[in-house]
């Protein structure tokens, strides 16, 4: 009765715990990873590009950078491209690519970018509903439209508004913030086991417009100007987000260990601990390879032979001083030509 209720307890825990083996690679296949944020500190950011889109047909009259020493130099008008009519959306654009960087701390280094145009009042007006403006959209210079993951964050960002409306008669202060969505691949090898991912690195842009009233006579304000705008880091802080696995090998590999020893220690509690083999299956396999192996008595130094022969005669006669009634033989030796000497090599 004892052995049967001992067999009925190991099934039902071994059953168990291969159930619990199966809900763990069950979480596996279905893991939702769950999201990390870290914010890192930078010295410099690339100024993001910039396409500017409107009904009406705009100039870019003129576009000068500002520094930290709060000195301004004319110049950047080089990093923005020809007017071209988009004949789907019926828009105007112009795009502003460049490789300059805000600096944080250097006099010298960029602050602001300031941009001045004139736009077409009654083509914008009828165009946007009596409301003459120019929509500018932040694009990351790393960004890469192509990628499917790309696209998917762009849909997002669009959906969330992340076009800035340039307004006539308005003086329109832009700050922008830099992200980083790191988002694992499908079937990403290196996340299913458990370490570092194969992350896909998708940038994006997030801004804060301010909007002021504008004057029309300033002193320093170029000709024709009926609108302006400027962009400027709002911090040197970047985002960071990160998908992380909940569970991989590693950690079914840690769960599974972790259970067992629940399992064999319970087991072990309830019927106690058989005897434990102190040679392993390593060692008895690699003893069962040499068992054919041996020396004949004819192969051995005789010098080996000799000693062996004296400590097996001195052995023997140990053995017959302990017995009662029998005395050893000095005239008896041991015929070593009658005995095969096998030595096995474990």
């Amino acid at each position: 009765m004892k052995m049967k209720l001992k067999h009925i307890v190991y099934l039902l825990a071994f059953l168990l715990y291969l159930a619990y083996l199966g809900h763990l690679f069950y979480e596996l296949a279905t893991d939702y990873p769950l999201l990390s944020i870290k914010y890192d500190f930078v010295d410099t950011i690339q100024v993001p590009n910039i396409k500017m889109c409107s009904p009406g047909y705009f100039e870019m009259v003129a576009c000068d950078y500002k520094l930290n020493n709060n000195n301004e130099m004319p110049g950047c008008l080089r990093y923005i491209s020809n007017i071209t009519y988009d004949l789907d959306d019926q828009r105007y654009c112009r795009t502003f690519n460049s490789n300059l960087e805000y600096e944080r701390e250097k006099p010298e280094g960029l602050n602001k970018l300031k941009f001045y145009f004139n736009i077409n009042q009654t083509d914008a007006e009828a165009g946007e509903l009596g409301v003459a403006l120019i929509t500018l959209d932040f694009i990351p210079p790393n960004f890469d439209p192509l990628l499917k993951m790309d696209k998917a964050v762009e849909l997002r960002l669009q959906l969330q508004g992340n076009f800035i409306p340039a307004i006539i008669d308005r003086i329109s202060l832009i700050k922008f913030r830099t992200k980083i969505y790191n988002s694992i691949p499908p079937l990403d090898s290196h996340s299913i086991f458990g370490i570092t991912p194969n992350y896909h690195r998708t940038p994006s842009v997030e801004c804060l417009v301010n909007y002021f009233p504008f004057n029309n006579n300033p002193y320093n304000m170029p000709f024709g100007t009926n609108g302006y705008f400027s962009i400027s880091a709002g911090d040197f802080i970047v985002e960071e987000t990160s998908e992380k696995r909940t569970t991989t090998i590693l950690s079914i590999f840690g769960s599974a260990g972790g259970a067992f020893g629940v399992v064999m220690g319970t087991l072990t509690f309830l019927f106690g601990s058989p005897r434990l083999d102190p040679w392993g299956f390593v060692r008895y396999f690699l003893r069962s390879q040499d068992d054919d192996k041996h020396l004949q008595y004819d192969e051995i130094d005789p010098r080996i032979l000799n000693m062996l022969e004296k400590y097996l005669l001195n052995v023997y006669r140990q053995l017959l001083q302990k017995l009662p009634n029998l005395e050893p033989d000095s005239n008896q030796g041991l015929d070593s030509n009658k005995y095969l000497l096998q030595i096995k090599f474990i």
